[in-house]
C-alpha cells in the first residue's frame, strides 16, 4: 500500500527521480486535464454552497425539513457547473484525450464525486437524521463546523488541481508522477479551523449540535475529528478525479486503520449474445480482484456486489456450462460505485462458429480474445437494436500487431476482416492477444469516447460491455 504524506510542494523534486513510464502530455491533453480538474472544483464549490443554504434556512425557520433539503436534488447553480462540465469534457477531451490525469468517463466522475463526497462530508458530521439546534450557540458552531469542513475540503482540492497543473506542465509522464499530488499540505487550515471551533464550540454538545461520526467529542478532539472528515473525503474526490491509486488511508489521522475506506456496491445483468436482450440466470459470476466474492444471477439475469471499495478496481467473470468463460473490462469504482456492468455471454457454437468464420483456431492455453462496443450517446445493452458508433478507429496501448486487430463488425454483426472502423453495430475484436493490461482508445473527429482498461487472461473472452465498453459521451 502506498501511503502518501507529501506536501505540493515537494512535487517536483519527487517527479524528477521518477522513471519515464509514457509520454508527456501534449499541450491537447493537458487542456483536457486541465478544464476536469477546474469544473470538478466548480461542481463541488456550486454543491457547498446549495448545502451551506440549506443549513442556513433551516436555522432561519424558513424551511421544516432540513433532511429533505440536504437530500434534494440539485439546484439551478449545480446543475448549471455539472452542464458547464460536460461542455468542457467535449470541447477539451475531443481535441486530446489525455492518456492519464483524468478518469475514463471524464466529467462525468468528477462531478458524480464532487456531489457523493461534498454531500457525504455534511452527512458526516451531522448525522442521518440533521437537526437545527435550539440554541444561538449551537447554531453557529453547526453552521461553522460544516463551513470550515467544506472549506478545507474544496481547499485540499485546490491544491492538488494546482498541483497537477504544475505536474504535467514540467513533464509528468504518468499517472504515479502524479500521486504526491493527492496528499497537499494542509496543515494551516487544519490549525485555523481547530481555533475557529475551539471559540464558537466551546461549551456546545456535539451530540445535539454535530450528531454524526464527531458526536460526543469536544475541544480539539472534535476539531481534530472534523478536519479528518473533511481530509478523507478531500483525498478520495481528488484520487477519482485523477485516476489515481492514491492510498488515502492516512490523510485523517496517520494511522493505516480504514478510517478512510468508502464502500461501495456494484452491479448489473448477464445478457446472452443474440441481439435479442436475453438474460442470462444460474451464472457464477466472482470479482477477479476479489475471488472470495461470489454469486449466481437471478432469473432475471441481476448480480450485485456490495462493499467494494471506492477507487479500487473490479473486474468480474461468469462462468457458466453453456457459454464460453468471459470476463468484463475492469472498472474503477467511482463514488457512486458501479451499476449496469454488463456481460455478453457467448454460447460455445457461436464462439467456436466465429473462429472458424475468422480461420482461427484459439489458442486457450497461452492467448485471450478481446471485444467491446463503440457505443452512441445514451445507448447500452439495455436498449434493442444496434446501439454502436460508426466511423470510429480503435487503438490499445500497448499496442497489439496488426496480426491482433483490431477486427470490427459489420452492421450484421459479423466480424469482417477488410472493415477499417466501426459500423452502426460498433463492435471491435482483437484475437490471439498476449496475455496483459490494455487500455483501449476510440477516435472520432470532435467526439469524446471514456476510455476501457481489460485485463487479457488466457483463455478468456475479455469483453467490455457496453455501457462500460467505449462509449460515446
Amino acid at each position: 500500500m502506498k501511503h502518501l504524506i507529501v506536501g505540493v510542494a515537494a512535487f517536483a523534486a519527487i517527479s524528477a527521480g521518477i522513471p519515464a513510464f509514457g509520454a508527456q502530455l501534449s499541450s491537447d491533453e493537458q487542456g483536457c486535464v486541465n478544464a476536469m480538474q477546474k469544473d470538478a472544483l466548480a461542481v463541488a464549490s456550486a454543491q457547498t454552497k446549495q448545502l451551506a443554504t440549506c443549513i442556513k434556512d433551516a436555522q432561519k425557520g424558513t424551511i421544516a425539513d432540513l433532511p429533505a433539503c440536504l437530500g434534494a436534488a440539485s439546484d439551478e447553480l449545480v446543475t448549471k457547473a455539472v452542464t458547464r462540465s460536460s461542455t468542457d469534457a467535449d470541447k477539451w477531451c475531443g481535441i486530446g484525450p489525455a492518456a492519464f490525469g483524468v478518469p475514463a468517463a471524464y466529467d462525468l466522475t468528477t462531478s458524480q464525486a464532487a456531489l457523493v463526497h461534498t454531500r457525504g462530508l455534511v452527512a458526516d458530521l451531522l448525522g442521518a437524521t440533521p437537526t437545527v439546534p435550539g440554541d444561538k450557540a449551537g447554531k453557529k458552531c453547526q453552521s461553522l463546523a460544516v463551513g470550515k469542513a467544506q472549506g478545507l475540503m474544496n481547499s485540499y482540492a485546490k491544491s492538488f488541481a494546482k498541483c497537477v497543473r504544475d505536474g504535467i506542465k514540467i513533464g509528468a509522464t504518468g499517472a504515479d508522477a502524479l500521486l504526491p499530488c493527492a496528499a497537499p499540505d494542509v496543515t494551516k487550515l487544519a490549525d485555523a479551523l481547530s481555533a475557529t471551533l475551539g471559540k464558537s464550540c466551546n461549551g456546545v454538545s456535539s451530540n445535539a449540535v454535530l450528531p454524526g461520526v464527531c458526536a460526543g467529542q469536544s475541544g480539539s478532539a472534535l476539531s481534530a475529528c472534523i478536519a479528518g472528515r473533511a481530509k478523507c473525503r478531500a483525498c478520495r474526490m481528488v484520487a477519482t478525479n485523477g485516476a489515481l491509486d492514491a492510498d488515502c488511508d492516512l490523510a485523517d489521522d496517520g494511522l493505516a486503520n480504514d478510517s478512510c475506506s468508502f464502500l461501495v456496491s456494484l452491479s448489473g445483468e448477464a445478457f446472452k449474445f443474440n441481439g435479442a436482450q436475453e438474460l442470462i440466470p444460474g451464472a457464477y459470476i466472482w470479482v477477479l480482484e476479489h475471488p472470495e466474492m461470489n454469486t449466481i444471477t437471478g432469473v432475471d439475469g441481476h448480480f450485485q456486489f456490495d462493499a467494494l471499495e471506492e477507487g479500487s478496481e473490479a473486474t468480474l467473470v461468469l462462468e457458466h456450462p453453456d457459454y464460453h468463460p468471459i470476463q468484463t473490462g475492469t472498472v474503477r469504482l467511482g463514488a457512486a460505485g458501479a451499476e449496469r456492468v454488463t456481460f455478453q455471454g457467448v454460447p460455445w457454437d457461436v464462439y467456436d462458429g466465429l473462429a472458424s468464420f475468422l480461420g482461427l483456431v484459439p489458442d486457450e492455453l497461452n492467448k485471450c480474445q478481446m471485444v467491446t462496443t463503440v457505443t452512441r450517446v445514451g445507448k447500452s445493452m439495455y436498449d434493442p437494436g444496434a446501439h454502436g458508433e460508426a466511423s470510429a478507429t480503435v487503438t490499445t496501448d500497448p499496442p497489439l500487431l496488426d496480426a491482433n486487430g483490431p477486427i470490427y463488425f459489420s452492421a450484421d454483426v459479423i466480424p469482417i476482416m477488410s472493415l477499417s472502423q466501426t459500423s452502426n453495430d460498433g463492435g471491435v475484436l482483437y484475437v490471439q492477444v498476449t496475455p496483459g493490461e490494455y487500455v483501449w482508445t476510440a477516435h472520432k473527429s470532435i467526439a469524446v469516447f471514456t476510455h476501457i482498461k481489460t485485463k487479457c487472461r488466457a483463455g478468456l473472452l475479455v469483453d467490455a460491455s457496453p455501457p462500460w465498453g467505449l462509449q460515446k459521451h
